[in-house]
């Protein structure tokens, strides 16, 4: 009898434990009227004061705006790396990435994402001195050559897919944005790719070392928010929100305040014409 009432007990307790692992993000959102953000740090997407921690960036200010127009809350809760930004989702340490990602199909294996709310271009940068490149990328895809991989990044994607004959000299989970350009003018590497903003922001800081080799971008990518997959209802709220965004011009009042990426962001077409 008193095993049986301890077994029973048990049972019991265990009870709210399975409820809780069984929650999905959107419950655990409108529960707490609170999104628990994964975020990555890459000025002026997502910048982070060293001293202080505080967040800012074009992200942030997105995020702020779409969770302020569903009467949420946002918890800058985790910072991610791009080599294993998806694990959190399997415990539910947070309920989405509050950093804007490029949709791929090798990504949609282990997240769904948002409606699509912009494209950026990768361009291809080399050397200051080099122009074997230019309007020339096959050249790069050569085992004589060396692509700077950032893993995990889009950066890596396109290494694999566009430059697949390169060498490739691999930077890990804790490098940044700047790393595989600075792996190009060190040497280390011949070309690698990224968003142009990011790129010219380096170039700005170290002049006369680095360019973009000339020519049309790499690849042109559709912009998300990362999901776990399966969760419908959040992909739906945020979906409604983020095109809320678009239609009232809010998206294009915060882009204009990043004017670096103003000029290059380009916006989803309106699937209507505006008669005058």
């Amino acid at each position: 009898m008193k095993n049986l009432l301890i077994s029973i007990l048990l049972l019991v307790l265990t009870f709210p434990a399975l409820a809780a692992e069984k929650m999905s993000a959107f419950d655990r959102v409108m529960s707490s009227n609170t999104i628990n953000c994964a975020y990555y740090v890459w000025p002026p997407f997502i910048s982070k004061d060293a001293n202080t921690g505080e967040l800012s960036g074009l992200s942030h200010d997105i995020m702020t705006a779409l969770a302020d127009s569903l009467s949420l809350k946002l918890n800058w809760s985790t910072e991610i790396n791009f080599d294993a930004m998806f694990e959190g989702y399997s415990n539910g340490r947070y309920d989405m990435i509050c950093a804007p990602l490029f949709s791929t199909p090798a990504r949609a294996r282990a997240s769904d994402f948002t409606d699509t709310f912009a494209y950026l271009p990768y361009y291809l940068y080399a050397r200051a001195d080099d122009t074997r490149f230019d309007n020339n990328y096959e050249k790069g895809n050569s085992p004589d050559i060396i692509y700077a991989s950032l893993d995990g990044d889009m950066n890596a994607i396109l290494g694999i897919e566009e430059f697949p004959k390169a060498k490739k000299f691999s930077i890990g989970q804790n490098a940044s944005q700047a790393d595989p350009l600075m792996a190009v003018v060190t040497g280390k590497a011949d070309i690698t790719t990224l968003e142009p903003v990011a790129a010219e922001n380096f170039m700005k800081s170290n002049p006369g070392k680095l360019r973009r080799v000339a020519g049309a971008p790499v690849r042109t990518s559709s912009v998300a928010y990362s999901v776990p997959i399966g969760e419908e209802k959040l992909k739906a709220m945020l979906n409604i929100a983020l095109k809320t965004m678009i239609e009232t011009g809010k998206f294009d009042k915060i882009l204009k305040n990043y004017p670096d990426y103003n000029s290059v962001v380009l916006r989803t077409a309106t699937p209507f014409e505006v008669k005058k």
